[in-house]
């Protein structure tokens, strides 16, 4: 399994932030396949520049917080 392929599947359980996909990445896989916060969001960019995933801006958010979900 790839990077890619593990945030697809943390997303398909339960869309979110980067921020959060991070902590939640770090409770699951975190413990046998670390991955730094930066390598998720370049990930999630590729992922959304793909088609994979789609981002939407927060509702209520300070600066540029972004819920990301599988398309």
């Amino acid at each position: 399994m790839s990077l890619p392929h593990a945030i697809l599947t943390a997303l398909l359980e339960k869309p979110g932030s980067g921020a959060e996909l991070t902590r939640r990445f770090d409770r699951s896989f975190g413990f046998f396949w670390p991955a730094t916060h930066q390598q998720i969001y370049r990930e999630l960019a590729k992922l959304e520049r793909d088609g994979l995933v789609s981002s939407a801006g927060r509702d209520g958010s300070r600066g540029r917080a972004k819920d990301y979900r599988v398309l």
